[in-house]
């Protein structure tokens, strides 16, 4: 009897499986042709115009003249040939900016407020130390180039830009010195030039000190001068060019003119030229004085 109900349990449980299998063939039968199958045909659309655009090429590259120019692989290459160049400009801005960085002490007192007793302070510091200088190296150097250093007056629209300045004909004229020129017969501090087409980025601009000079030398010391210029420190040194400053930025000439003088030797020169630098700093308000 046992054995019985046993079977008949068995053939309800297969019965019972039997529906489930049929069931589940039934549900996959119907998400492939409800499903997939629209699906299919939705990517098959989707792909027909780019083939046809493929085919379209294809003939235009075998029928056009032109035609065989065209190289994807030569397309690629132009591709990053395009990104090097611009990695290569990105790497000459980083350049240029790190030739006209001025030493980390200047560029900390631009970014703090402007204090007019510090800098009249630092101002009769520097006349000293190049008088001191240009006496040991018997430089002769008259009382009207020290008042062509930067001064403060109220046309200075940024008061603490006056710090670069400083750096700058500090840098000049002491290089002058150190190249042994034999005098230095006018120094000037010209209007400074700080305008909206310097902005390199919408935070940072760079600002233009420029300085008008004249010196008496002979051409060999002229030539040493004027190659020792565009120089940072570390370039000069490395080239043995006379070094006023590890950290000195490049100085640029805008204006030259050379002149024999009427007396003296035939190598006696007098050299005429308006020097610019340049500095990277951040955009502010219009800074006060303190």
């Amino acid at each position: 009897m046992s054995e019985g109900l046993s079977m008949i349990s068995f053939f309800q449980k297969m019965a019972a499986d039997s529906k489930s299998m049929i069931m589940l063939a039934l549900g996959t039968c119907l998400f492939y042709f409800l499903v997939l199958i629209p699906l299919d045909k939705k990517v098959q659309a989707l792909n027909t115009p780019l083939q046809l655009s493929w085919t379209r090429l294809g003939d235009s590259i075998n029928t056009n003249k032109l035609g065989g120019a065209l190289d994807i692989h030569a397309m690629n290459e132009l591709t990053s040939s395009m990104e090097s160049t611009f990695a290569s400009f990105t790497d000459a801005e980083a350049n240029l900016i790190s030739r006209v960085l001025l030493p980390e002490e200047t560029q900390a007192k631009m970014e703090q407020s402007f204090q007019l007793v510090e800098y009249e302070n630092a101002l009769v510091a520097l006349e000293v130390f190049l008088k001191k200088s240009a006496a040991e190296k018997t430089i002769s150097v008259g009382d009207e180039v020290f008042k062509g250093l930067p001064r403060h007056d109220v046309a200075v629209e940024e008061p603490r830009l006056l710090w670069a300045g400083l750096a700058f004909a500090n840098y000049l004229l002491s290089l002058a010195i150190e190249c042994q020129l034999d005098s230095i017969l006018r120094f000037e501090s010209l209007p400074p030039q700080l305008t909206e087409d310097a902005s390199i980025s919408k935070r940072h601009r760079l600002h233009r000190s420029r300085f008008s000079m004249s010196v008496q030398c002979d051409m060999a010391e002229a030539q040493q001068f004027l190659a020792a210029l565009p120089l940072r420190g570390d370039e000069a040194e490395s080239l043995e060019l006379p070094m006023v400053h590890p950290e000195k930025p490049a100085l640029y000439i805008e204006r030259l003119l050379l002149k024999k003088t009427p007396k003296g030797s035939a190598n006696q020169v007098v050299l005429d030229l308006v020097v610019n630098g340049f500095t990277y700093h951040e955009i502010k308000e219009r800074s006060g004085i303190e």
